[in-house]
């Protein structure tokens, strides 16, 4: 019997000795995601949208920040993301005030931005201003933490020309206008209001994450 227990000791000894430890995570970033109703929208039961989240998706989880979430926190657990709607900016960029929006974002210093707005930018005839007022958020941004990484992301709506040339031109940009191709990447049909159901469906919204989580894969892992 005692020579039965010593073989299955040594055995689990030598198992234990031979067991590789598991690979460390990559590194773990904090993403700020800006954007509007797309991002989030609040409840608004007038227009028939009951959510919390971003606007169109059936359930919170399916919205493009908490998919594009998932995705990054299965690189590592650490990653963080934090969002916030800056429609006010899209509609009232000569006005907008940085410091009463975004300062405690800005503060906390986030390793990569994705700007994925443009929908609400509407006023064509403005686009000198737009444009200085685009690099003045970025630049408010690089304040205290000039090598953050800016990725802008398209609009998901037609006819947005003015803001995609300028959002070319001072970061990496993503279309997103292939996404007009395919209607189900929308919510017609799911909600009576029109300006609701011209927001993304769930599957809209997993093509949303999916593009931006590829991106941003690409620029702080490099693969």
């Amino acid at each position: 019997m005692q020579r039965i227990l010593l073989a299955v000791l040594l055995l689990l000894t030598f198992a234990g000795c031979n067991k590789q430890p598991a690979p460390p995570f990559p590194p773990a970033y904090r993403i700020l995601v800006l954007g509007n109703s797309i991002t989030y929208s609040p409840a608004n039961p007038s227009i028939g949208w009951h959510g919390s989240w971003g606007m169109a998706a059936s359930v919170a989880d399916s919205d493009f920040v908490h998919v594009f979430t998932k995705r990054l926190k299965e690189i590592n657990p650490a990653n963080e993301v934090l969002s916030k709607n800056i429609a006010e900016f899209e509609v009232n960029f000569d006005t907008y005030n940085f410091d009463a929006n975004l300062k405690t974002l800005r503060d906390a210093k986030p390793a990569l931005i994705v700007l994925r707005i443009g929908e609400n930018v509407t006023r064509n005839t403005e686009a000198a201003l737009f444009e200085q007022k685009y690099q003045e958020l970025l630049n408010y941004f690089k304040t205290d933490n000039p090598s953050v990484k800016i990725l802008a992301v398209g609009s998901v709506w037609p006819d947005r020309d003015m803001p995609t040339n300028v959002m070319k031109k001072y970061s990496e940009f993503v279309p997103l206008v292939f996404m007009q191709n395919d209607l189900s990447n929308y919510a017609f049909g799911k909600f009576t209001d029109p300006g609701v159901a011209s927001h993304p469906s769930d599957k809209g919204m997993a093509t949303i994450a999916y593009v931006i989580f590829k991106s941003v894969q690409q620029t702080l892992y490099g693969k």
